[in-house]
């Protein structure tokens, strides 16, 4: 297959492209989902294809086809170049790609068990498993179980008229628990998730009381909760919460591509103060085993260390072969593709906020009146304006610097920068569980982020029963 695809290389080069690269993309997965004690769905697909991309006379075409012998690669090439073409009198800003140097590589993420050697019924007979362990917590109280599970085994093989040719392996699996529970009029909900680039064997050692007891027990829990208050509040963040914030507000307007397109807040603020000294934010691809981790993006540049926000100052966005190049500067390794149907674009990786020195303790005991956001679910960004929303499942009253009441479906809202800004401590725990999948411009990717405790000075909080 990389041979296709170097072939191609060398026929494009012929043809006067500025730049071309090939990806051929296999994957299989599986996916499982029990609900309220019986199978419901039963996944497995595979697909496996070739996406070309070139860049002509400053225009860029992409074609992909879901074969991949040399015929289809070539007629992709074809067509790509026809766009590109096509699209040059209506480009209205020249297209750009940072050179680099040639890599030739083939990588496998670790893992013990293949899931492709696993049984269905063996990842049925798991989640069957793990859902009576749930069960038994909840008792009468239950209202709903959603257990899933999904596995992945993907190659991508990118090659470039660089002189680049890697080989992506990797495999992927992930199991999530959503356990829903009732007292009358009151629904309360827990969710746990635990998605690592690993094989089977994630589910085989994961013990049920990090896993579907604990979303057992936080719904069971929130029942009695109380309604959040409305309000500004001092606020302190889980590392849940805080890693919606560090994607959510800040992790998309770092994107280096949103950036050149006008909807990022942090446009033209390199080298200046957008946060606290407190805040240093990085996106990382390197991180052996975490969900959002790689070797290689899908352009072949290398995952890196990427530092965006160094002690409160703007030192660095996320970049593709392009915006380095629009820039000025060197490409990190932020460019992935959703399979081979998909042009790359710039996308986070595990995204998080670095631990600090104070305790969780210290940060309560200055608190006269505030409170403590935890169970992390989800958030929004408002990119252009930098305002931000992001929900947690739980949170807990503080009073007179101790944690008090239990309350429920809580959200804060805020502009990125003043909360950024407003942060005036930061623990020295740390924790990144909250892989999932963050979609942009129709692509899904699989990230992570998270953090240490963080408290902010004043937030807008807001609740309902």
């Amino acid at each position: 297959m990389k041979q296709i695809l170097q072939q191609v290389c060398d026929e494009a080069k012929k043809r006067g492209v500025q730049f071309m690269d090939g990806r051929i993309v296999e994957k299989s997965a599986t996916s499982i989902v029990r609900q309220d004690g019986r199978a419901d769905k039963l996944g497995y697909g595979t697909t496996c294809g070739i996406g070309i991309r070139v860049l002509k006379d400053g225009a860029w075409g992409f074609a992909s086809s879901s074969e991949f012998s040399s015929t289809a690669a070539m007629q992709c090439l074809e067509s790509a170049i026809a766009m590109a073409q096509a699209s040059k009198s209506r480009c209205e800003e020249p297209g750009a790609v940072a050179e680099i140097q040639p890599i030739e590589d083939t990588v496998y993420t670790p893992f013990e068990i293949d899931p492709r050697s696993v049984s269905v019924e063996s990842k049925m007979a798991a989640l069957e498993a793990f859902e009576k362990e749930a069960l038994l917590i909840c008792g009468d109280k239950l209202a709903n179980s959603v257990l899933s599970y999904t596995d992945s085994v993907q190659k991508e093989i990118i090659c470039n008229t660089f002189g680049t040719a890697i080989e992506n392996n990797n495999v992927r699996t992930i199991v999530s628990a959503l356990i829903v529970t009732k007292d009358g009029n009151i629904r309360q909900r827990g969710t746990s998730r635990v998605g690592r680039l690993a094989g089977f064997e994630l589910v085989r050692d994961l013990d049920p009381d990090d896993f579907s007891r604990k979303a057992a027990r936080t719904a069971l829990s929130l029942l009695d909760a109380k309604p959040a208050p409305s309000g500004k509040f001092p606020v302190i963040f889980h590392p849940s919460i805080t890693g919606l914030l560090t994607h959510e507000a800040i992790g998309h307007n770092a994107e280096a591509d949103n950036v050149l397109s006008g909807s990022s807040i942090i446009e033209g603020k390199l080298g200046e103060k957008i946060a606290s000294e407190l805040v240093t934010i990085i996106d990382d691809s390197t991180i052996p085993g975490v969900w959002g981790s790689y070797y290689y993006d899908s352009e072949g540049v290398p995952g890196s260390r990427r530092v965006i926000v160094d002690k409160g100052v703007l030192v660095g966005y996320m970049h593709s072969l392009e915006t380095a190049a629009k820039m000025g500067v060197k490409p990190n390794g932020s460019a992935r593709a959703d399979g081979y149907r998909s042009r790359p674009i710039v996308r986070m990786s595990n995204t998080f906020l670095e631990p600090g020195k104070t305790t969780f303790e210290e940060m309560l005991k200055d608190i006269d009146l505030g409170v403590f956001l935890t169970g992390g679910e989800y958030g929004y960004v408002f990119c252009e304006r930098g305002q931000y929303t992001c929900h947690a499942g739980e949170a807990y009253m503080i009073r007179n610097g101790k944690l008090a009441e239990h309350l429920r479906d809580v959200s804060i809202s805020g502009m990125t920068l003043e909360t950024l800004a407003n942060i005036d401590a930061v623990s020295s725990d740390f924790e990144m569980k909250m892989p999932g999948s963050c979609g942009k411009d129709g692509q899904s990717m699989p990230v992570d982020n998270g953090g240490p405790y963080v408290r902010v000075k004043e937030l807008v909080v807001g609740g309902h029963s």
